[in-house]
């Protein structure tokens, strides 16, 4: 191997390790990016816990309108015995939707977090 052999080599390995240097506006734009895509998974989580605790409250709600107490209430007011005359499909509705935004924006993260290659 001649001396010249040596020389071009190291000076090519040289020239790779200074492309392989990350700028200071290269690691800002990471950083940058890794704030935007933490954004996204907490509100994705959050959106999609407040949908799951929602569910709870509002199956409560109804065990409690439907309750013997409430009915027996109603008998004495109103005269009436029957149930709490409200639909509680409508209320899970901002349920299933925060349910919807959440799970968006978690796949949204996902999307970006594997284009970007983590």
């Amino acid at each position: 191997m001649s001396l010249d052999d040596l020389l071009l080599e190291d000076s090519a390995s040289v020239v790779k390790k200074n492309d392989e240097q990350i700028s200071l506006e290269d690691l800002m734009k990471i950083n940058l990016h890794h704030q935007k895509a933490g954004l996204l998974l907490m509100s994705g989580l959050l959106f999609m816990m407040i949908s799951i605790l929602n569910f709870p409250y509002v199956t409560a709600l109804k065990s409690a309108a439907i309750s013997i107490q409430y009915m027996l209430y109603r008998y004495m007011v109103v005269g009436e015995y029957a149930n709490a005359p409200v639909d509680y499909t409508e209320l899970m509705i901002p349920s299933i939707l925060a349910g919807a935004v959440g799970l968006a924006l978690f796949l949204c993260y996902i999307v970006k977090t594997r284009k970007r290659g983590g």
